[in-house]
């Protein structure tokens, strides 16, 4: 169990130095501005023309009318449950969280998506793969499946209600939630006014995580990070280092299909990451966050995910997890769920690895969010621990990337920031770097898979196979889950 732990920990202080700069294919940045005007009714306004009465009239007495208007029952979702995929720009496309379902994840985030990029797009389904594509300016804005549409959450980036709202009706029928993006740090958004620009501008915030509600059935989620504190009352701590390069959950939308590092970026092994999670009996009664957090509590949203670190922290700090508590505890009064991002590696609540048990007996909260574990080895959402990720992992995710047909040089980017030492089985150095340059040479599906054993005629196969067969176990909790909740 403690390999397993060294090996993730190894693969996190990897991951937050090796960020290979990658040109771009397919756009996630917001093409010509729409119009900033919702061309939707307003719900109330919705309501009374769908009830037969007109503006200004009332259907009772005293002219009340919202109690009598019938409304559909917001969906829900669980977000207080095990362990979720983050959103990832470029990494948490479709073939990454159709096998981070395969291995356990509860729910999965998709990248971020800004309102411009996908107002407007064409949707798109592939008669063939089953794959939802929405295109604007002849390129794929977001993908996803029908098959992962239960526990699948469209992360958005915005700055504007109005354009949150049009962006959210683009994909409405396709997704089991919409999250909005209030922490991305990087110039991008915040120039936007969105990302972490929103922590500085609650009511902004607020009004369009109102709007969202207001404007679906779908649950609304946001993600937040903490605030920074006082410089009076601010102890020294990694939170006044240097920056280093953000994280691929907090970098600014951008193509999922990048090309592939050079061989000149082979990660090579370094000194185990010690990731230290300090007892703490009593949580900080002057948390900065609260007062935001009930500020975002107010807006009826279904979750708030904490990433617990500053917008001027990146991942190599470690996260402040004994800020956690009194806001987990302020989203039980409230009846919100509250879930963890930072520096978790899963393991599961019956596992016997990982430190998820120890992150919620930290901050009191139920699940967590994974962003680099994830990115390193998708398995880490199994009980049971670590797969080797050359043999087992990596030739999973291929299949299911073929049966998709998802752009190769997004999957070569995927595979080219796995971590092949976050295994039970860690390769020897000279292993490693073989591996590698030969995946930085691969120039097709059928290069790429020859390497992890694929021949071409499976290659074949799997083109004319639907995805479904590559994920065996999410099939069957999929057909669990709409028993137990009605199809979506």
């Amino acid at each position: 169990m403690l390999k397993l732990v060294r090996c993730l920990k190894d693969s996190l202080l990897r991951l937050s130095t090796y960020a290979p700069r990658m040109s771009t294919q397919r756009s996630h940045s917001p093409p010509t501005p729409s119009s900033s005007t919702s061309t939707d009714e307003p719900v109330a306004k919705r309501q009374r023309i769908e009830s037969g009465v007109a503006d200004g009239e009332s259907n009772g007495v005293n002219g009340s009318l919202a109690a009598e208007v019938p409304t559909k029952r917001k969906r829900t979702l669980p977000y207080e449950k095990g362990m979720h995929l983050a959103p990832m720009v470029r990494i948490g496309t479709l073939p990454v969280r159709l096998v981070s379902l395969e291995y356990g994840a509860e729910l999965v985030w998709g990248p971020e998506i800004v309102d411009k990029a996908i107002i407007g797009s064409e949707r798109r389904v592939d008669p063939k793969t089953g794959v939802v594509s929405f295109f604007k300016n002849n390129r794929s804005v977001f993908e996803c499946h029908p098959i992962e549409k239960p526990r699948l959450i469209f992360q958005l980036g915005s700055a504007s209600p109005e354009l949150a709202v049009q962006a959210m009706k683009m994909v409405e029928n396709d997704v089991a939630g919409v999250g909005l993006n209030c922490g991305c740090p990087k110039s991008f958004s915040l120039s936007g006014g969105m990302g972490a620009a929103l922590l500085k501008d609650p009511e902004r915030l607020c009004s369009i995580l109102k709007a969202l509600v207001g404007a679906t059935d779908l649950p609304i989620d946001a993600k937040i990070r903490l605030l920074p504190k006082p410089a009076s009352s601010a102890s020294a701590s990694p939170a006044q280092t240097p920056a280093s390069p953000a994280t691929p959950q907090d970098s600014a939308p951008a193509s999922p299909s990048a090309a592939a590092p050079t061989p000149s970026a082979v990660l090579e092994p370094t000194e185990p990451l010690t990731i230290t999670i300090p007892p703490t009996e009593h949580a900080s009664p002057s948390e900065p966050t609260i007062p935001l957090v009930a500020q975002i509590f107010d807006t009826g949203i279904a979750n708030l995910t904490v990433h617990c670190r500053t917008q001027e922290m990146r991942s190599r700090e470690p996260a402040l997890h004994d800020r956690m508590r009194s806001i987990t505890e302020m989203g039980r009064e409230r009846g919100v769920p509250v879930v963890c991002n930072g520096d978790a590696l899963g393991g599961g609540q019956e596992a016997k690895w990982g430190n998820f048990q120890e992150l919620c007996e930290k901050t009191g909260v139920s699940s967590v969010m994974i962003a680099r574990a994830a990115e390193a080895n998708p398995s880490c959402f199994a009980s049971n621990g670590l797969e080797d990720p050359i043999k087992v992992v990596i030739p999973r995710l291929l299949r299911i990337a073929v049966a998709t047909n998802n752009h190769y040089q997004n999957t070569k980017y995927i595979l080219n920031a796995m971590d092949l030492y976050s295994s039970p089985t860690p390769p020897s150095r000279e292993v490693n770097r073989d591996l590698k340059q030969r995946m930085n040479k691969a120039k097709t599906y059928e290069d790429m898979c020859a390497i992890f054993g694929i021949s071409e005629e499976e290659v074949k196969r799997i083109r004319e196979t639907g995805v479904e067969e590559f994920v065996p176990g999410w099939v069957k909790r999929r057909k669990e889950i709409v028993e137990a909740e009605g199809e979506f």
